[in-house]
């Protein structure tokens, strides 16, 4: 165990926690009194669209990377081994099937929202709103999640009081987020990115000091079974497989990277196409580097306990896997600078993905409902009440951590499982409509309604039944002669405690066990790295099994399937109902709206027999040859990267604001299209 158990908090420590909350503030402080000080929704929103390529990929990897993911990951490996990992195969697929399919589709199209994009292909206003509403309400769960996770977390295991930490995070979020707007979120979560990664890495390289050595730390791990790669079980009841990991991850991911409006926000600011697919490919070396970090930890600590031969889940010391590392931390490496360096790493995740919560949250309230609203409404006066929405979304978040506070961990999983059962059947709506040229508004529907409800009864059902998910051994055979938990956090809960109250002369000592600390049951997210629904509510080291029979066997499934199966029933139905309901009066679907998959697939074709298969395809369409050669040169163009056409630009954006924003019912007539390729060629 560690030696310096009653060392409490240092003073360094609170310079570096304090500092990075300072930090974050002050960057929207500064965006908010240069460039166009926030005066305009475009510039609020979309950062006037001139953000630099760097800057964007690591906003978009910090918003994918979560308080939960930095507790969840290393609690993953400490608990079931390293099988996840090879999620980060399906990471990287993800990241390439998005630059190369999605970040086209939408970087043309302009779009603020990625809902736009199903009013566009499926000329449904309903089908937009169905997409917006389920983003919003998974949306408003999520920013009460990622606050909530990591303060029960700080508070069992270190004593940071959870009300603090909730409205710290907050407040803090909010109000940077609402002064500066996306360019000031988009900064933080640079600054929150290397807080993040350099804490991790710190925590690693100290922890492998401490264990005697890397060589010593993987063998111990591979003496506990913990490294496990290549679990090639097709079984898809198995919990975890290669299988399940790789092509789990990559449904998942591309339902992030690729039609997630956190993303297609932020690469949309980007001026050329080059410069969008280049931020979303940058993500793939960004997250090996933090999954390899964050797996690192978690087999670090692992090997400590392992070594001293007291697993702290067994002994009671925590009452959840989510606990281990905070848990570990304070016990282990609590030397001056790391408790609070660790603390600065858990507020940088839970900050970076609020903020991004919440203007990805008011830029589609805006942008698919509001507008139309305030047709008749200044700009300036536009770009004021998406700061009133992200106070509002900001005060809404809290309050869902409050409600998560008071009712436990069903109002966690119930946010998780609709998370869960929205993502792959939207994936799948966007995918459908992208691919097949004839999917209409009536399959769409079918097969969002359909899979959603599929895909929530899988999770319920999963969570009710609560098939068997044993964890590897540990053991408890040096926990005799430790010391007890209650005695190890009461000086530091005590310094915490003194710290947020203004007291910091003042360090007392408060006799506070851990299990009062944490009456409420804590819901243990270490079944995967992103909080899936299925690890919720199942105590780390529960040893029940349970039989299955008939119906109830699919409860099995793992939950790493959950959004491949939800976007596949999807884009199936859709397909199907698309098929038995098309008339012949249906408008043919404009070019631009699809992905041309055969030209990217057969990129090693010589250009004119591309060009062939792109007129043809076209063709039978119903769209004119002609149609089908412009599509083409457009393609080259996108790939070259070229920049905005200045008078092209300009025009655009007169154009934008003499509509006032009204009900621009989006036309996909043929004649709008051709319209539409003088702005596009221009790239």
């Amino acid at each position: 165990m560690g030696t310096g158990l009653n060392q409490g908090f240092h003073l360094a420590d609170y310079t570096i926690f304090v500092g990075v909350l300072g930090i974050s503030l002050s960057i929207g402080l500064y965006h908010a009194v240069t460039g166009g000080r926030q005066r305009t929704t475009k510039e609020f929103l979309m950062a006037d669209r001139r953000m630099k390529t760097v800057p964007v990929a690591l906003s978009i990897l910090v918003s994918f990377v979560s308080g939960i993911l930095v507790l969840g990951t290393p609690a993953e490996m400490y608990t079931h081994g390293t099988q996840l990992f090879m999620r980060t195969v399906g990471y990287c697929v993800a990241c390439v099937l998005s630059g190369l399919l999605f970040v086209p589709l939408f970087f043309y199209l302009k779009v603020t929202s990625s809902f736009e994009y199903l009013e566009q292909r499926y000329d449904s206003k309903v089908l937009k709103l169905i997409g917006t509403t389920s983003m919003l309400i998974g949306n408003m769960f999520y920013m009460g999640l990622v606050i909530y996770a990591p303060a029960t977390a700080l508070e069992a295991a270190t004593g940071f009081n959870v009300w603090a930490s909730v409205v710290a995070s907050g407040v803090i979020a909010t109000i940077y987020t609402a002064l500066g707007g996306l360019k000031a979120v988009i900064w933080t979560d640079v600054f929150q990115a290397g807080v993040m990664v350099t804490g991790m890495l710190v925590i690693v390289i100290k922890g492998v000091i401490e264990v005697g050595g890397l060589e010593r730390m993987w063998n111990i791990n591979k003496e506990g079974g913990r490294l496990i790669f290549f679990n090639f079980d097709p079984d898809p009841t198995q919990r975890l497989s290669f299988w399940s990991a790789v092509f789990g991850g990559t449904f998942s991911t591309l339902s992030i990277f690729g039609i997630g409006q956190t993303s297609v926000q932020r690469f949309c600011t980007l001026p050329t196409l080059a410069q969008a697919k280049r931020a979303v490919y940058l993500n793939i070396p960004f997250l090996i580097i933090v999954n390899i970090l964050s797996s690192l930890v978690g087999l670090v600590i692992y090997a400590h306990y392992a070594d001293v031969k007291c697993d702290p889940l067994r002994s009671k010391a925590i009452n959840n896997a989510n606990q281990l590392v905070p848990y570990y931390v304070i016990d282990v490496l609590n030397v001056p600078g790391l408790p609070g360096a660790f603390l600065a790493v858990l507020f940088s995740g839970a900050l970076s993905s609020l903020s991004s919560s919440l203007n990805s949250a008011v830029a589609v309230t805006w942008q698919d409902i509001l507008r139309y609203f305030f047709t008749e409404t200044s700009e300036r006066n536009r770009a004021l009440i998406n700061k009133f929405l992200v106070v509002f979304y900001g005060l809404l978040g809290i309050s869902m951590a409050f409600i998560a506070r008071l009712l436990g961990g069903h109002v966690l999983w119930a946010s998780l499982s609709f998370a869960g059962a929205t993502m792959g059947p939207t994936l799948g709506i966007f995918l459908l409509g992208a691919l097949v040229p004839f999917a209409n508004s009536k399959g769409a529907i079918c097969g969002i309604l359909v899979s959603s409800g599929f895909s929530l009864w899988l999770s319920i059902g999963a969570f009710v039944v609560r098939p068997h998910r044993s964890t590897l051994p540990t053991s408890t055979e040096g926990c005799s002669s430790q010391f007890n938990a209650s005695e190890f956090t009461e000086n530091f809960r005590e310094n915490l405690t003194q710290f947020f109250s203004g007291n910091l002369s003042q360090f007392g000592h408060k006799q506070l066990s851990l299990e009062s600390s944490t009456k409420m049951n804590l819901v243990d997210f270490s079944g995967t790295s992103d909080g899936t629904a299925s690890g919720l509510g199942r105590s780390a080291h529960s040893s029940e099994i349970h039989s299955f029979l008939g119906l109830t066997k699919m409860y099995e499934i793992s939950f790493l399937w959950y959004c491949a199966i939800g976007c596949l029933m999807a884009m199936l139905i859709g397909t199907f109902v698309s098929l038995i309901t098309k008339s012949e009066g249906e408008r043919k679907t404009d070019p631009h709206l699809l992905i041309p998959v055969f030209y990217h697939i057969c990129c090693c074709l010589p250009k004119h027999k591309r060009e062939k298969m792109l007129r043809t395809k076209f063709i039978r369409s119903g769209l004119s040859e002609t149609s089908g050669k412009e599509h083409q040169s457009n393609l080259d163009l996108k790939a070259d990267g070229l920049p905005i056409d200045i008078a092209s630009a300009k025009d655009e954006d007169l154009a934008e604001q003499d509509s006032g924003f009204k009900d621009d019912k989006l036309s996909t007539s043929v004649e709008s299209v051709e319209t539409t390729n003088t702005i596009n060629t221009n790239f």
